[in-house]
């Protein structure tokens, strides 16, 4: 909304460019002195009402008085004229607003045809309804005339609407809007061009070679595309003007395609094709703005991914750092606990009690330590600082061995360790591997009841090696099964719970077999049902000969077969 103090200004402006545009209109007025095929102030008036808002109908108004009550008629029906005039401007300016994005139709392609019937095709009957029936009735027009004058008269303010319109949107919008020197070179080329076609088409170039009754007129349309593809929209409107112009000069003097039939018939076909053309440029180039736009809004998107990708990676970072920091501090207190409880061991009480207070402390600090372990590692995983000593191995000999230290501690005292290990090769490192074989195991145990049974199996399945540890333990729901090796997911498996976890030592497991370019993968058909955890590694050929199958079946301890 304008200001007030600019407002009489405004008005006082939009009156006289109204005024001067509709005495040209009627200066080529041939069938009622208020009737004219070429009416550009349905497009001053429109262009005003979108851009500058609905209070300036007075200006519109008093011009379209003006106009009228100076050319012809009385006054009756001179505010007769005004009074449609300024409500047609009103409801297509109502319904391009309400429905076509208002001054902004001409960004969509889609809105650019609404925009053309409401503006053009519909809120111009108005105009031409109430302005015949006005001159009718004051005695000014015959009743016989009537559909001739009304025609003449829609369409002369549809053309209008559907040339002038867009030409002063876009500029009123997008003024600011500089061009490099190299466009302008390229803007006065296609200045150029169009009007040497205009006048080509449209003159009396063509009659020296005998091509004046050809319907060459589709050689207007390649400049305004070319002006619609390459610039904005704003060059493509003004072209359209120009190249209107020369055609009504042109068909005035009895030159062009339309020049053949009486001059108000001439400059009425002449209307519809440049109404028409000037719809299609217009769409044309707000489908190009809507493609620019687009390719805009990507990169935007693009360089936003971009930015979050960096910020996570740096968060990632910072938390891998702040993972080996937490570590290192803990492992100092640790080891000073440690340290208390074997003082502890040597000068404290030996009752019961204290000696079995004692040996939860110690147990708690032993699980602790692994944690702590756990959580050092797949920092050093994660910042690629673990470099693996890798050697052909027999898995079999390796997994049992790994079960038999994990044995020694007693952890399977209450539980029944099934393991049966056929000889199979790879290329591995000996401690990381007995690292992910003793997480498995202890993942197992920690969600297994007593009694309940752990298996594990070495084998071979074609090219890879395969270890796995199944247990009848609590299962996996199997929305989490896809989600059990990303720290801290563990899935129901609450910490106040005593098998509770943060799942690092299945994340650690999962690293390190990608390490060896493996992978692992975890198996449930359902809670209370057990879960499977297979490692497949690639498989190498034997590096001993004699390796015979190995089966181990042990309850509450283990021993080693050969």
């Amino acid at each position: 909304m304008l200001a007030d103090r600019k407002y009489p200004l405004t008005l006082a402006a939009l009156f006289g460019l109204y005024v001067v545009a509709g005495k040209l209109g009627l200066s080529l007025a041939f069938v009622h002195a208020s009737a004219s095929p070429v009416w550009p102030p349905t497009g001053i008036a429109l262009a005003a009402l979108l851009t500058l808002g609905y209070r300036v109908w007075p200006a519109i108004f008093a011009g379209a008085f003006v106009v009228n009550i100076s050319t012809a008629g009385s006054v009756a029906t001179s505010l007769g004229i005004a009074a449609g005039n300024t409500l047609e401007g009103l409801l297509a300016a109502f319904l391009v607003d309400r429905y076509a994005n208002g001054a902004r139709a001409f960004d969509r392609s889609q809105d650019v045809f609404k925009f053309a019937g409401f503006a053009a095709l519909l809120s111009s009957t108005v105009s031409a309804t109430i302005g015949v029936a006005s001159l009718a009735l004051g005695g000014y027009a015959a009743w016989g005339d009537f559909d001739q004058i009304w025609l003449t008269w829609w369409l002369g303010d549809a053309s209008g609407a559907l040339i002038f319109a867009p030409l002063l949107v876009l500029w009123v919008r997008d003024w600011r809007s500089p061009l490099s020197r190299g466009r302008l070179l390229e803007v006065t080329a296609l200045w150029c061009t169009t009007t040497l076609i205009g006048l080509a088409v449209f003159g009396e170039g063509l009659s020296h070679f005998g091509l004046m009754t050809l319907p060459l007129t589709f050689l207007c349309t390649p400049p305004l595309v070319w002006a619609a593809v390459r610039f904005r929209q704003r060059e493509a409107a003004m072209l359209v003007a120009i190249l209107s112009g020369i055609a009504i000069w042109e068909t005035l003097r009895g030159f062009g395609p339309f020049a053949s039939a009486t001059a108000n018939e001439a400059l009425l076909l002449l209307q519809i094709f440049m109404g028409t053309v000037s719809v299609m440029v217009i769409s044309a180039g707000a489908l190009v703005e809507e493609r620019r736009r687009a390719e805009q809004e990507h990169e935007e998107l693009l360089v936003r991914a971009q930015a979050a990708r960096a910020e996570a990676e740096a968060a990632n970072r910072a938390k891998d750092e702040f993972v080996a920091m937490l570590g290192h501090e803990l492992r100092n207190p640790l080891a000073a606990i440690i340290s208390a409880v074997s003082v502890l061991d040597r000068i404290g009480q030996q009752d019961d009690v204290a000696v079995r207070a004692r040996g939860a402390i110690r147990h708690q600090i032993t699980h602790l330590g692994r944690l702590v372990d756990d959580l050092l590692d797949i920092a050093h995983v994660t910042s690629g600082d673990i470099v693996l000593t890798c050697e052909p191995l027999n898995l079999a000999t390796s997994v049992q061995r790994s079960v038999s230290n994990l044995a020694s501690t007693g952890r399977f005292e209450r539980h029944v360790i099934d393991v049966r290990a056929e000889p199979v090769w790879a290329n591995a490192d000996l401690s990381r591997l007995n690292q992910v074989v003793a997480n498995l195991l202890t993942n197992a145990i920690k969600y297994t009841s007593p009694g309940g049974t752990i298996r594990v199996r070495v084998g071979g399945e074609q090219d890879q090696a395969v270890i796995g540890v199944a247990d009848t333990g609590i299962g996996i729901p199997p929305n989490f099964l896809p989600h059990m090796f990303n720290l801290p997911v563990q899935g129901e498996r609450r910490l106040d719970r005593a098998q509770g976890g943060l799942g690092v030592g299945l994340t650690l497991v999962r690293r390190l077999v990608e390490l060896h370019g493996g992978r692992v993968e975890a198996f449930s058909e359902g809670p209370g049902r057990g879960s499977e955890f297979v490692v497949r590694l690639p498989r190498i050929p034997p590096a001993k000969a004699g390796d015979s199958q190995s089966v181990l079946r042990v309850a509450g301890n283990v021993a080693s077969a050969r």
